[in-house]
């Protein structure tokens, strides 16, 4: 698998750092960004930095809630992390 942008691989190491097994909550921002609602600081993406994650199965991106997201790490995305491959 390719490496992904520096941007999106800090998506991914934001939500494994949170992720302590139940997932971590994306609210709705304003400029079609999503905010990490258990980081204490204001850490914000754009929406489509998930698609790249989605499309690997490193990211699972679920609920229906349009201004709040639960997002969780895959094993996959754990072990692209540690420098495996997924």
């Amino acid at each position: 698998m390719s490496r992904v942008p520096k941007h999106v691989l800090k998506l991914l190491s934001m939500v494994a750092a949170y992720d302590s097994g139940n997932g971590v909550t994306f609210r709705a921002a304003p400029r079609g960004r999503w905010r990490l609602a258990e980081y204490p600081r204001c850490y914000a993406v754009q929406a489509h930095t998930f698609h790249p994650l989605t499309a690997r199965g490193l990211l699972e991106v679920s609920g229906d809630d349009p201004m709040a997201v639960p997002v969780a790490i895959t094993a996959a995305g754990r072990t692209y992390l540690s420098g495996g491959t997924a």
